[in-house]
């Protein structure tokens, strides 16, 4: 019996080809099971470890509270638009570049928070939390620019607060994003982005000049945050 199984995940994984990352094979690959969606090429002549870096959520990161929560019996929409939902909350449209920074995990976090305490608080409260923020101060986060652990980036926002800040030289909120956007080996207006360079920014408690209130005061913090299961 167990040579039989052992043949059947033998011929399973023979079945899979080990295609390289990027190339146009894995593409081509992925193109012929014809689903909807259509795969192409968004990095030109870059090598894989600079993607991987890019990729900086960490696995096996703190646990969070699950809820376990039943849907069976709901019927869910043909489709679903978050913008049409809650067109008063402007940072489901936002777009942030991380830069070559692999902060991926701090920009989810962030841009995830600031989405819902808009929708929590009906639009009343509308604030671009700042994923400079987060990346630099929260050290329990994981290795900022090198990757974070996103469930940590939920607990530092309840326990240690986060402050404003939008996009790069915006001058939007206590603690912009400082690095630049860059073209991730595509062709653009911007300058290039340079692979494995760009350290981790100091984490510096105050607004940048002109801002107000203070650094304390602008903390936004979380009561609670959970999982689904």
């Amino acid at each position: 019996a167990a040579r039989v199984i052992f043949t059947q995940l033998l011929s399973v994984s023979l079945a899979r080809p080990h295609l390289k990352p990027l190339s146009n094979e894995m593409v081509n690959y992925i193109n012929k099971f014809n689903t909807t969606w259509k795969a192409g090429h968004n990095f030109h002549n870059v090598d894989y470890s600079y993607v991987q870096r890019l990729c900086g959520t960490m696995l096996k990161g703190p646990k969070l509270p699950v809820m376990v929560q039943y849907a069976g019996d709901l019927e869910l929409p043909k489709e679903f638009d978050s913008r049409v939902q809650w067109p008063n909350c402007p940072t489901l449209k936002e777009i942030r570049d991380q830069g070559s920074c692999g902060s991926c995990w701090a920009f989810g976090a962030a841009e995830a928070i600031s989405d819902r305490v808009c929708i929590h608080s009906n639009a009343k409260v509308s604030v671009e939390i700042s994923s400079e923020d987060l990346l630099t101060c929260c050290d329990s986060c994981g290795m900022g620019c090198n990757g974070g652990y996103p469930s940590a980036a939920w607990d530092f926002w309840t326990k240690d607060g986060l402050v404003s800040g939008g996009l790069y030289d915006s001058h939007v909120g206590c603690r912009p994003y400082t690095i630049a956007p860059c073209e991730h080996h595509v062709n653009g207006s911007r300058p290039p982005c340079t692979g494995e360079g760009g350290e981790t920014p100091q984490c510096i408690f105050q607004c940048e000049a002109g801002y107000t209130p203070s650094y304390k005061q602008d903390k936004h913090y979380g009561k609670s945050f959970t999982s689904i299961d």
